[in-house]
């Protein structure tokens, strides 16, 4: 017979606190047994800054047949009598979340009003400012700006006292942050997968992070410590409850290998190029390994329960990206639009954004919950990015997968008329039984079903 164990159990070793996920073992049995294994609606929110080129990335069909739009959609022409390039193709930049239109909405026509109110901050400031406060930085006279909290924020405050982390803020650069307190102060990101990792699996003590630091010298593993607590775990669990735990190890395992390997790098001097060797511009970022495990990283933050608000930035504006082949900033591109390299470069690079986001909802999806749903079934996971093709906020890429806890039924592309995009946070809030009943400028819940 099955041993119930605690919803909250843990592996303990030295140095290790090996939070699991929900098991059939850890739902008591009786009447109360339904509630007890129904899972918690997490809430994610992605970034990406500096715009997005539209006339690759919407749709020009609305509803459930979105994925089949064969033309550009007749409001994503350029302005000015710019000619598209023939290589921009419909819903190119999408592609790679086709595999998931059934989990995905695409929602066009949501509005940043208050965030892109014109003053003493350039626009590409208030783009990552104000992606989660939607806040009018100007609204206090005689105050050059003033930013407010950002919803993440107010999620862990309603949210973050069932967790041990009441949020997670993930960036691939250090120095950048869409993260705000509640006097609108910034948050800094956490940037290092390796740190991350640590912090979520070992314990808190100074002693405990001192021998997570030695095993990392010695290049063991964090399950070494609970190998014999596994074991006999193990022992105790039913069929089902076994594969699943293996699995969770396995994946475990494998991420904690890669966070090592990353950080092993970290203070290796790069080499100098040969001499006489002259580059006009050079590549200086190789972020989609880090990203990618960023966001492995996320995934078990949220699987182990050990926070439910979570966010990531996943590019700004200067990112030259060395994997993508393209030598300009993204930023760059922006400005170069008027020309066919500029428009293929920013759909090239929006693709490769696009398929971060992609990757984090298939990584979600794989993921069974012990009533047999899934994490991504669980959660809302919003993707957006603070500008359109011209830097205006008119135009602006917003989507949201997940289900909710099977409260929406995604898979549309729907049209809203200059709603604020506040609205989808406040749905956000509301669907994981946050008790707010407005946000920035948004006063009543977004539609999505």
């Amino acid at each position: 017979m099955t041993k119930r164990i605690c919803r909250r159990h843990a592996l303990k070793g030295l140095g290790s606190l090996i939070s699991l996920p929900l098991l059939e073992a850890m739902i008591p049995a009786g009447a109360g047994a339904a509630e007890a294994a129904k899972s918690p609606v997490r809430l994610v929110w992605l970034y990406a800054g500096s715009g997005m080129f539209m006339p690759a990335y919407k749709p020009a069909v609305l509803g459930r047949d979105w994925a089949k739009s064969t033309q550009l959609a007749p409001d994503t022409a350029l302005a000015g009598g710019v000619t598209l390039a023939p290589e921009i193709k419909p819903l190119s930049t999408l592609e790679l979340l086709l595999p998931f239109k059934d989990d995905v909405s695409i929602l066009s026509g949501l509005l940043h009003q208050g965030a892109f109110t014109r003053g003493s901050v350039v626009r590409h400031g208030q783009d990552p400012m104000c992606h989660l406060t939607g806040v009018d930085l100007f609204r206090v006279p005689g105050v050059a700006s003033r930013n407010g909290v950002s919803v993440d924020q107010v999620a862990a405050r309603h949210l973050g006292q069932q967790t041990r982390l009441p949020s997670l803020a993930l960036t691939h650069d250090r120095n950048l942050t869409i993260n705000y307190s509640e006097t609108g102060s910034p948050i800094p990101c956490d940037w290092n997968p390796s740190d991350v990792f640590n912090r979520l699996f070992t314990g808190p003590t100074a002693a405990e992070r001192a021998q997570a630091e030695l095993r990392f010298q010695q290049k063991k593993s964090v399950l070494d410590s609970v190998v014999g607590e596994t074991r006999s775990l193990h022992q105790t669990l039913g069929a089902a409850d076994r594969e699943r735990l293996d699995e969770y190890l396995t994946q475990l395992r494998e991420i904690e290998a890669r966070a090592a390997q990353a950080r092993k790098w970290d203070n290796v001097p790069l080499p100098k190029p040969p001499e006489g060797t002259k580059l006009a511009k050079v590549a200086v970022g190789n972020f989609g390994p880090q990203i990618r495990l960023m966001l492995d990283v996320l995934v078990l933050a949220l699987q182990t329960d050990q926070t439910r608000v979570a966010t990531a930035i996943l590019g700004h504006m200067g990112d030259t990206y060395k994997e993508s082949n393209f030598t300009d900033s993204y930023h760059g591109y922006t400005h170069k639009i008027s020309e066919a390299g500029g428009q293929i470069g920013m759909a090239a690079l929006d693709r490769l954004r696009i398929g971060h986001v992609a990757y984090l909802i298939g990584k979600m999806k794989a993921i069974k919950e012990a009533d047999g749903s899934t994490l991504l079934d669980n959660s809302l996971v919003h993707f957006g990015a603070g500008m359109g093709t011209w830097h205006e906020s008119t135009d602006l890429a917003n989507l949201v997968a997940g289900h909710g806890g099977g409260k929406f039924k995604l898979g549309e592309h729907l049209a809203f008329k200059k709603a604020p995009l506040a609205n989808l946070y406040l749905t956000m809030l509301q669907t994981a039984g946050a008790p707010v009943k407005s946000f920035a400028d948004g006063t009543e819940p977004l539609a999505l079903a």
